[in-house]
């Protein structure tokens, strides 16, 4: 079969590693601090840490357990102002394992108790109060002495405070523990360290949830609140349920902004102040007209001045340029004595002799060169050659080449008088503002265009001599959007020519507000977006958080505490009611559940019809004796060697269940200290009988206050062992009285020594004679294991009896004055207690018949 260790090894290795991590830290170091929570905090967050792995082997599930220390309590002293203990004298524990502090109501036992339950730490101590009836005058403090494997501890202990942490190992039971053994549910209170391991791995859950909570706390939403107004509205409402799983998409959507958005929501304003729609309709219309001028004036240059139309420009006069330089190559005016005949200076000039050819020979044609006729030019009569030249000269002018080249030269004038026309500053201002073009970037835009226009036009009038001309940059983007606005206008000149005939202001109202609503929430996008990686985050950490919970450990832990904890639990249980003769109450231990790795255990009642509570059922006595069952099983399973403490464990049990208790608590202090708190004589008596080694201590209540301590009361002690401290001590004490302060010192002494002896004998005869069989104000008559020593009686111990009965009993009454008795002297007293000893000694011993 598996074995418990193995089971939890292999639980432990199919669970995420930072659970593993927890685990390891756990079995290594016994607990783990603030940095090992942050670290499996950490651990936890990573796809790695949620994970299970294979890699640890959890050596330390096998080590064995370690071997307890021996505590034992070795006495309160130097008490003051707690309670209204006011003792002079230390209370001691003695050597023996079992002690019994004996007391009257009164004399302190409870605030000993109460004081114990305090300096141990256990969860059901009050806090010390200082004596009630006097005024308080410092802090509640005391001496503890106890030992530690055979080590004396001294310490000083401030009232109320944290406990002695070395005590905290010491159990005791009173009726504070008995009531909650039978009312309430409590995990075990020695857990084993398998089990303990899952106890604190659930508090390591819980820590390293409670790390990641803090964590998460902190991110605080940032979000501005919406606007009442926009609640009701689409983007309102997207707004108010912005969720962790929002896509980038949809995110844009809600934060995107758009020129067609402004526009909707001027439109829509504007629709709505508006008084006369028809008039509005021709201002749109107007301007429109305005955008298309805008429109064609950029067309326009784009077309002059952009790539295509440079090159066209480039084209024409590389053409004129060309056709000139044939023309003036080809021209052959041999008759000319000048060069560049043919230049366009010289073509000027022909021109201009042209032209004044016209005025001075009014009916002839150009050039004049009749007999006679003069130069237009100098003046001078044209000779023959002259003529000729003249005629040569025209000639070329009229050709074909020259043609070309002047056409040539007249288009690529034409071309550059027909470039655009250059806006300038105001008048691009003007139709601006006549194109509602004034919004934005539109007026600096056209301005920097037009300027890029100018000097793209300069370039090309000067034929580019100083430079080539840039080709102007693209405006598609300019004219689409201007084309678009140009759309825009006209539609909403019809939508106002519509308006004119009705309009619906609530609809209007309405989508005014979702596209408020929606500027609104884009305004807010870098708070939107921060609002989404904050829930992305708050997502995660419930992730986290759920992966942090310690259900499973609660589970697991049950299990193993089931074969760890409970079956055993109930066994010992079971053991101690039948170790208390109180099998025939019907009640049973029962496990109830598991809760952050504790496994919870309750009485309760079985074979009940209903549910039936404890309390309304058993009698006082049942109920004591149970709890006492309940308390004894679980701490008996402790592996510590500590003291136990009882107060008052056997109030109101009956003489069966007495004894019984007594044997439980005599077997108990076999195997450690056990020291009882009680105020029953009977109780006394029976655990002197039962056990021979224990230690009485007699605490009462003195003028000064309760807890003083000092030696057990005759009726409280065995009369074998309070006739040998007569013997010893008194007797002993009043002999030396005698001796040195003479008979009237004596007197009170010795006398108190023969009441003391008579009463001694009153308890011989109860106890010794008769066997314990009878006792004075006993209901009881206990004949079982006792009776058939009555046949030892013989008539000489009645006879000894009777003698030393009558002698002693003299000394109770008043003495005649005539005959009075003479106290008897020590050595007298001693020799009878002698012969009483001898006595009983002999008589114990004798053989039944």
């Amino acid at each position: 079969m598996q074995s418990t260790n193995e089971e939890v090894r292999q639980w432990l290795l199919k669970q995420p590693d930072w659970l593993q991590e927890a685990a390891d830290r756990l079995l290594k170091n016994g607990a783990l601090s603030t940095a090992d929570i942050q670290d499996l905090c950490a651990h936890l967050k990573t796809e790695q840490g949620r994970k299970a792995t294979q890699h640890r082997v959890f050596g330390a599930l096998a080590q064995p357990p370690q071997t307890c220390t021996v505590l034992r309590l070795k006495s309160i002293d130097a008490l003051t102002g707690i309670e209204g203990l006011a003792p002079r004298h230390p209370l001691t524990f003695g050597r023996s394992n079992l002690t019994v502090v004996y007391g009257h109501n009164g004399s302190g036992k409870s605030s000993y108790a109460r004081l114990l339950k305090k300096v141990t730490g256990k969860p059901r101590a009050i806090e010390l109060k200082p004596n009630v009836f006097l005024p308080a005058t410092q802090n509640g403090q005391c001496q503890i002495t106890y030992e530690l494997d055979e080590k004396s501890v001294p310490c000083t202990w401030i009232a109320n405070p944290a406990p002695i942490e070395d005590l905290r190992a010491v159990d005791i039971f009173d009726t504070d523990e008995a009531t909650h053994y039978l009312r309430n549910e409590s995990a075990a209170a020695y857990t084993p360290p398998v089990v303990s391991l899952f106890e604190n791995l659930a508090e390591v859950c819980d820590l390293v949830k409670q790390q990641l909570q803090a964590e998460e706390q902190k991110l605080v939403k940032a979000l501005p609140s919406l606007p009442a107004d926009f609640v009701s509205t689409g983007a309102g409402r997207n707004y108010s349920n912005l969720k962790a799983e929002e896509s980038e998409p949809t995110l844009n959507g809600l934060l995107t902004w758009t020129n067609e958005d402004q526009a909707a929501l001027d439109q829509v304003v504007e629709r709505l102040k508006a008084s006369d729609p028809s008039a509005l309709a021709k201002q749109k219309r107007a301007r429109k007209t305005q955008v298309q001028q805008v429109l064609t004036g950029l067309e326009a240059v784009e077309k002059a001045f952009g790539t295509v139309g440079l090159e066209s420009m480039r084209t024409l006069r590389s053409t004129a340029q060309s056709k000139r330089k044939i023309a003036t190559e080809s021209a052959d005016v041999s008759a000319a004595m000048l060069e560049n005949v043919g230049s366009s200076t010289w073509r000027a000039m022909w021109e201009a002799a042209r032209a004044y050819s016209h005025e001075a020979y009014v009916a002839s044609a150009f050039p004049v060169t009749d007999s006679g006729a003069r130069c237009v030019l100098c003046h001078q009569e044209l000779s023959e050659g002259a003529q000729q030249r003249l005629r040569s000269f025209e000639a070329f002018v009229q050709g074909k080449l020259e043609t070309e080249a002047r056409q040539a030269e007249a288009t690529y004038e034409q071309a550059k008088n027909a470039l655009p026309e250059v806006w300038k500053e105001e008048l691009i201002e003007t139709r601006c503002e006549a194109a509602g073009l004034t919004a934005g970037d539109w007026p600096q835009y056209l301005k920097a265009f037009w300027k890029s226009a100018a000097g793209v036009k300069a370039e090309l009038i000067a034929d580019e001599i100083s430079a080539p001309a840039t080709p102007m940059p693209g405006i598609a983007e300019a004219l689409k959007t201007l084309t678009q606005y140009a759309s825009q206008l006209d539609t909403e000149a019809a939508q106002h020519d519509d308006d004119a005939k009705g309009i619906d202001r609530s609809k209007l109202g309405h989508q005014k507000l979702e596209l408020e609503a929606k500027q609104w929430v884009v305004q807010q996008a870098d708070a939107v977006r921060s609002e989404v990686e904050r829930l992305k985050k708050l997502k995660a950490y419930e992730g986290w958080k759920s992966s942090a919970n310690s259900r499973s450990v609660s589970q697991k832990s049950a299990e193993v505490a089931e074969k760890v904890i409970t079956q055993g639990y109930v066994k010992r249980f079971n053991r101690e009611l039948q170790a208390l003769g109180a099998t025939r109450i019907k009640v049973e231990l029962v496990k109830t559940k598991a809760e952050k790795g504790k496994v919870l255990h309750r009485l309760r009642l079985k074979d009940v019809i209903g549910k039936q509570i404890i309390d309304a059922v058993l009698s006082e006595g049942e109920r004591r004796v149970v709890a006492l069952a309940a308390f004894l099983a679980d701490l008996t399973e402790k592996p510590s060697n500590a003291s136990f403490i009882f107060d008052d464990p056997i109030s109101s049990l009956d003489q069966t269940w007495e004894e019984r208790t007594i044997e439980r608590l005599v077997e108990l202090s076999k195997t450690r200290q056990v020291i009882v708190f009680t105020h029953r004589l009977s109780f006394l008596g029976l655990i002197n009988e039962k056990s021979e080694d224990v230690s009485c201590v007699h605490i009462r209540q003195e003028s000064w206050g309760a807890g003083e301590s000092g030696d057990v009361p005759l009726y409280g002690k065995k009369p074998e062992s309070a006739l040998r401290d007569l013997q010893n001590t008194r007797v002993n004490q009043a002999r030396k009285v005698l001796q040195e302060q003479g008979n009237d010192t004596y007197y009170p002494l010795g006398k108190a020594i023969c009441s003391d002896f008579r009463i001694l004998l009153e308890r011989m005869v109860e106890f010794v004679l008769l066997a314990d069989v009878i006792q004075r104000h006993r209901r009881a008559v206990n004949t079982q294991g006792k009776i058939q020593h009555l046949a030892k009686i013989l008539p000489r111990d009645c006879a000894l009896i009777e003698e030393l009965m009558s002698k002693y009993s003299r000394f109770e009454h008043s003495q005649s004055a005539e005959a009075p008795v003479e106290l008897p002297k020590p050595d007298e007293l001693s020799e009878d207690i002698r012969r009483v000893l001898e006595w009983h000694s002999e008589f114990s011993k004798r053989p039944l018949e």
